[in-house]
């Protein structure tokens, strides 16, 4: 349920970016919620076919992340495409989910909620996308591309500084970890 309702509000967060639904605006608005409504759907289909083929199992936690990985995906250029991107985007950003979990979990890193798999992995894709549909679909000039590429490793060093910066201090403080008598407690004690 908290999939279709992240979806139908999706609607509103890329339709309502088309700044106004008069004159022109409106087909603007429709062509950004159909793409919006296909790449989310192949995303979907995507990461289900995928971890039924690879894993096995028929999971509805893996369309419903599909889903968003879809959404994610197609943000950033859904003003942009058009239904064959749309879907490309889709599937790509599925299939960049399904590789993103695998990574983390291989990592060793506790994501419970594929958050980072979804938008980090997905919106990183959705930027380079939003580049390659801007160039390949509108004509855009090459340095817009090549200005979508960048962006999300410009974002990606700064986040990691940022990070590197705050954690240490958090750790140097003692507050990044519980006890251990509190963890095997249970923080719902604390």
């Amino acid at each position: 349920m908290g999939t279709f309702i992240l979806w139908f509000g999706w609607y509103g967060f890329n339709g309502g970016s088309a700044l106004g639904a008069t004159g022109d605006n409106t087909i603007v608005i429709q062509d950004v919620c159909m793409n919006t409504t296909i790449a989310a759907a192949c995303g979907g289909l995507t990461v289900f076919i995928f971890t039924m083929v690879v894993d096995h199992v028929e999971c509805v936690s893996s369309l419903s992340n599909g889903v968003l990985a879809g959404l994610v995906s197609i943000t950033a250029g859904c003003d942009a495409s058009n239904p064959f991107w749309s879907m490309l985007i889709g599937v790509v950003g599925g299939l960049t989910f399904a590789g993103s979990i695998r990574m983390v979990k291989m990592l060793g890193i506790d994501d419970p909620l594929d958050a980072f798999s979804v938008h980090g992995a997905c919106g990183f894709w959705g930027c380079i996308a939003s580049g390659l549909t801007r160039k390949f679909v509108r004509g855009a000039d090459f340095k817009v591309l090549i200005g979508c590429c960048l962006g999300p490793f410009i974002i990606l060093a700064w986040v990691t500084v940022c990070c590197c910066i705050m954690f240490f201090a958090i750790s140097k403080a003692g507050l990044l970890r519980v006890s251990a008598e509190h963890e095997e407690r249970g923080m719902d004690e604390v």
